[in-house]
């Protein structure tokens, strides 16, 4: 389906000629919208939310889209790595070509994600239009995939009366400026223990603490949680929790 700015005045034209029934927003079905270069740029401009690659670490390694989140089609756990990704934001998907993403867009809309752009020609026809790539992403793998047993965070709760526990991926844009805002806030909050968890290879501690997202923040006082966040956060928002 090409994306198309008058589809809600074409849609509200039809319901408003027909007396008998009542037009039900809720009722239009979600689809993947297909968009073109120019489409995208000004789309994440003005409804920013998650540019998704799809694409393998290989093809990423040569260039990608600037402030994109990465999540491999081909990768065994794509549709639970894309179920992470909090979804009242609309996203963003592009490929080599389109084909992936356009696959992966459809699988987005399964998952329950009401705003979904697929972009056209993907990678390889941005490139050819002349927009801006970015460069030297070697490795986007996990740089931490340290294992955290049950056992070991209860010992972290025992030793610091403080904790925050941070559920995170290396795939995951926020994640990554997350990083910067934890590490101040470590300086500035030396009583508070930050445990930076990554969800790809703790999927299980991610249950029992009934994380579903990426980002997602817990914070515990006397191994008590006293409030959580999910998302990206500021550090002064970060500091504030600490608080309650």
């Amino acid at each position: 389906m090409k994306f198309n700015f008058f589809i809600p005045i074409i849609i509200f034209t039809l319901y408003s000629c027909d007396n008998s029934s009542v037009f039900d927003p809720v009722s239009v079905p979600v689809n993947v919208l297909d968009v073109e270069n120019h489409q995208m740029v000004k789309l994440l401009e003005d409804n920013p939310g998650v540019l998704l690659d799809v694409r393998t670490p290989e093809e990423v390694g040569k260039g990608f889209l600037t402030n994109a989140s990465f999540i491999n089609f081909y990768d065994e756990s794509f549709l639970q790595k894309a179920s992470w990704i909090k979804k009242n934001q609309p996203i963003y998907v592009y490929c080599h070509a389109g084909g992936r993403s356009f696959k992966a867009s459809e699988i987005l809309i399964e998952l329950g994600f009401k705003e979904v752009y697929n972009l056209v020609g993907g990678y390889s026809k941005w490139v050819e239009d002349g927009y801006r790539v970015e460069k030297g992403l070697n490795n986007i793998k996990a740089n931490n995939s340290k294992f955290f047993s049950i056992e070991e965070v209860d010992g972290i709760f025992k030793s610091n009366q403080n904790v925050v526990l941070v559920f995170k991926t290396p795939w995951c844009l926020p994640c990554k400026k997350l990083d910067a805002v934890l590490d101040s806030f470590s300086k500035n909050k030396p009583n508070w223990e930050v445990v930076k968890i990554n969800m790809d290879t703790n999927k299980d501690l991610a249950k029992k603490y009934e994380v579903k997202s990426v980002p997602t923040l817990l914070f515990f006082k006397e191994s008590k949680k006293i409030s959580s966040h999910v998302g990206f956060i500021n550090l002064e928002d970060l500091t504030f929790e600490t608080t309650k």
